[in-house]
């Protein structure tokens, strides 16, 4: 006899079970830091709604003047969690300013969408932006 987990439902290949892929990161340079905004994806890859969205992880490099086409990795910047789960009316646009951002210096960024099960997306648009003085 086989075991089981109980749970009764239609099976996705896990490649769908990603949440789309956030394509309107933008970022814009305040006295405060870099300013980073983007949508919420509403849907899986395979289109169907997401309900357990939990996190997005924000992702910073530092672009070297010098060599601006340089392979740099991308590191962990933050979490920001999504903390409407429950509600009725979900939070639509997300906003994070980077306030380590230092002066005169370009970063490229990137967001991606965590689900509570530790499922991600895979990585959003890049955005590029120099720090103004």
């Amino acid at each position: 006899m086989a075991g089981s987990c109980g749970k009764k439902g239609d099976l996705h290949a896990p490649e769908l079970a990603s949440p789309k892929i956030i394509t309107n990161l933008s970022a814009t340079s305040s006295p405060n830091g870099v300013v980073l905004t983007w949508s919420r994806p509403t849907q899986f890859v395979d289109d169907r709604p997401i309900k357990d969205l939990a996190s997005f992880i924000i992702f910073r490099k530092e672009v070297a003047p010098s060599c601006p086409d340089c392979v740099v990795p991308y590191r962990p910047l933050t979490t920001v969690g999504v903390e409407d789960r429950e509600k009725f009316v979900k939070q639509r646009q997300y906003r994070y300013v980077d306030e380590e951002a230092q002066p005169k210096t370009t970063y490229r960024y990137r967001v991606l969408s965590e689900l509570s099960d530790g499922s991600r997306s895979e990585p959003s648009n890049e955005v590029e932006i120099t720090r103004g003085p």
